[in-house]
């Protein structure tokens, strides 16, 4: 019986920490561990993608129409975590591919908590005191005067399964007010995470720190520019976990520079990875960590296992993966099936 090439694209986590993952694919396909620069272009992708019969992507590189169609073989790409915003899903569907994602609830807690972590982290000059003691001027301290979260009005753009337990946190743990902006949760559900219900503009307004917990989309993409940090209380505390291109880093730099804005406290770069040499390292208001949310023993696991779980349905019951990204592909009369 023929074993599908089930192809590892630039995770440096999957199979690392859980060695079952990878006996049990092992166990009936062939696996192919790829990395790639994150900027490589589609037919450079596409030479090492072209004899996949699945993909286990990471969040990098992009995965464009022009490498799917050369993947010929390809009938599953599963996205090794919860956005798909570097998978080309209308051309993925188009071809009859299968794309699927890690539940949201997977990676619920490890990402709310770390977004808090990083709210902390802004809001009380954490990483600033840090360095001050390595770099002996602990007599700095008078310069790092924070604010508390109890009381403070706290916006959270997206309520979904990581949004709606950061509401939780903050308000029931810390007493926050929590002000919460999703033209996709219902209404009434606003309450039962401990947030009310605010239009974006007034959220962005009256919040002395906003985090981000919504997809990268079209609709998404730069939804932070000069207008809005312009329209932010002087100090205000960002916290971003999501996407790097939810922002126009043009003028979030302005808005550190000037100090409208008291901190950046962000997991996720546009282009990332970086390094030291990036112009928001340079700041320092911006504390940036290299997209650690998901990096808990127990997401991890949970990430890797829907990997797997995935790729049995698919080669060994001929069946469909458990969350879709694309489900609209099932109705595909051309529909790619593993014989």
């Amino acid at each position: 019986m023929k074993r599908p090439l089930i192809s590892i694209l630039n995770s440096s986590t999957f199979g690392k920490h859980f060695s079952d993952h990878i006996a049990t694919l092992e166990s009936f396909a062939d696996l192919k561990h790829i990395t790639v620069p994150a900027d490589i272009n589609a037919d450079d992708l596409a030479k090492e993608l072209k004899d996949s019969d699945g993909i286990i992507a990471s969040v990098t590189p992009k995965i464009p129409r022009g490498t799917l169609e050369q993947c010929k073989n390809l009938v599953l790409l599963v996205r090794h975590g919860i956005g798909c915003d570097n998978v080309d899903l209308e051309a993925a569907t188009e071809l009859g591919i299968m794309v699927s994602r890690v539940e949201g609830i997977v990676e619920k807690e490890a990402v709310a908590e770390y977004a808090v972590s990083l709210l902390l982290a802004g809001a009380r000059k954490v990483v600033q005191g840090a360095q001050a003691v390595k770099n002996s001027a602990w007599s700095t301290r008078s310069g790092m005067i924070g604010i508390e979260l109890k009381g403070k009005t706290i916006g959270i753009i997206g309520l979904g399964n990581i949004g709606s337990r950061s509401a939780e946190i903050l308000s029931k743990g810390f007493g926050a007010n929590v002000v919460a902006s999703d033209p996709y949760i219902a209404k009434e559900r606003f309450a039962e995470f401990g947030a009310k219900e605010v239009p974006l503009d007034e959220l962005i307004r009256e919040s002395s720190a906003i985090l981000f917990h919504c997809p990268l989309t079209d609709e998404t993409k730069r939804m932070l520019g000069q207008a809005q940090f312009d329209s932010m209380k002087k100090g205000t505390v960002l916290v971003n976990t999501c996407r790097g291109e939810l922002v126009n880093e043009d003028a979030l730099c302005n808005a550190l520079e000037n100090g409208s804005l008291g901190a950046y406290a962000t997991d996720v770069v546009e282009g990332e990875p970086i390094d030291g040499n990036h112009r928001l390292t340079k700041l320092d208001n911006a504390i940036i960590t290299p997209h650690l949310g998901g990096y808990s023993w127990e997401s991890l696991h949970g990430m890797g296992q829907t990997c797997v779980d995935d790729s049995v349905s698919v080669f060994q019951k001929n069946g469909v993966p458990g969350r879709m990204a694309n489900p609209e592909v099932l109705q595909k009369e051309h529909r790619r099936v593993w014989q």
